[in-house]
């Protein structure tokens, strides 16, 4: 029998729609978001990120070409009190799988140190040590690395001109004031200070009349992460110009003081303390508990006083030994990608099976299990 068209049917068949009636991003439009995303996630890491797009004192020195140098004359700091013409910030990292009630991709919170302020007196630092000190005993490199990934990273905040003949940097959105400030890790900033253990040179590189441009020159190393070994002083000194003079009576400089983070008040401590618990063992970023101290790029400060921590059940706010603990510095975030994930087994353990703490796998880590 021969089959005929169901023609009633043919009526309910949905139309595939032609892939121009899509709403489709065009190729300019996503291309223009990754790069925002990319360059948000830049500034995240250098701690320079402050939300919608603006113009910014900060100077993102990282987006310019490889190989040109992009001139920098570094200012005196306004606080006549600091002797230097950079201030000295010690940060560190807590990556977490997540944000509670938000989403699971992989985020990043800085905390300061509070060894800036007062010795022996960081959580973290206080169990980093510990790991040190028992990593050197046994020699597990597993636990030595887990203590590097979170021990404090240095970066040195300075503020400058862009000079004449520079490079531009890339989308720089710069402010009315030309006096810009920079974030740099210590790679940059050795250059810099070599330049003051030089004998053969007479005055400060800030000097007005007789100091020096410095050359920010970006390479790449074998792993494709940016660079910034050939950065140099010119040879040569520069007077600041009519410009550049006018800028600083104008505006006035930077105190730098200003721009560095605020020692944490101890309910502050003691969320840096569980946060740090939470990142080792993989856990997600709770802004119930720490949102009121230290968020994430995307979460907001809740209203309201902080909550009533409890105290974490290990052993980071105690005193710590006196050691001599191996200063590892590890490979500052504003101009590398960021840090691997630490080595823990962050799979939903069974509803009958506890998880597992920071504690737990400090232990399991000394014992050499794997």
């Amino acid at each position: 029998m021969t089959l005929g068209v169901n023609k009633e049917a043919n009526k309910n068949v949905t139309k595939k729609p032609n892939v121009k009636e899509y709403n489709m991003k065009s190729l300019a439009e996503i291309r223009a978001q990754l790069k925002a995303d990319a360059e948000r996630s830049e500034a995240i890491k250098s701690g320079t990120f402050t939300g919608t797009r603006q113009p910014d004192a900060f100077l993102a020195f990282w987006n310019i070409p490889e190989n040109e140098p992009l001139n920098l004359r570094f200012l005196p700091d306004a606080d006549e009190n600091n002797p230097f013409f950079w201030r000295e910030r010690d940060m560190i990292n807590l990556e977490f799988n997540g944000v509670v009630g938000m989403h699971t991709d992989k985020v990043r919170v800085q905390v300061p140190c509070n060894e800036m302020w007062v010795p022996k007196s960081c959580p973290v630092l206080t169990e980093l040590r510990k790991w040190y000190e028992s990593a050197k005993e046994t020699g597990n490199d597993e636990l030595k690395n887990l203590a590097s990934k979170y021990w404090k990273k240095k970066s040195y905040l300075l503020q400058c001109f862009i000079a004449p003949d520079s490079v531009a940097v890339k989308d720089d959105m710069a402010p009315e004031n030309p006096i810009r400030r920079v974030l740099v890790n210590k790679e940059i900033f050795d250059k810099v200070k070599s330049i003051l253990m030089n004998p053969g040179i007479k005055e400060l590189p800030t000097h007005y009349q007789e100091g020096r441009d410095f050359g920010v020159v970006k390479t790449r190393n074998g792993g494709g992460f940016n660079k910034y070994d050939m950065s140099q002083f010119s040879m040569s000194e520069r007077p600041l110009n009519a410009e550049e003079l006018a800028a600083i009576e104008q505006y006035g400089l930077f105190d730098l003081g200003e721009f560095m983070p605020k020692q944490p008040t101890p309910e502050e401590l003691q969320a840096i303390a569980e946060m740090f618990e939470a990142s080792v063992d993989g856990k997600p970023y709770d802004p119930a508990r720490w949102a009121f101290a230290y968020r994430p790029a995307g979460v907001q400060k809740p209203n309201g006083t902080a909550p009533q921590s409890t105290p974490v059940q290990q052993t980071v706010a105690q005193a710590a030994p006196v050691v001599n603990t191996p200063v590892v510095e590890a490979a500052q975030t504003v101009v590398t990608p960021a840090a691997t994930a630490p080595v823990v087994n962050t799979t939903p353990a069974a509803a009958s099976k506890p998880a597992v703490s920071a504690s737990d796998l400090v232990a399991r880590l000394k014992g050499g299990n794997k």
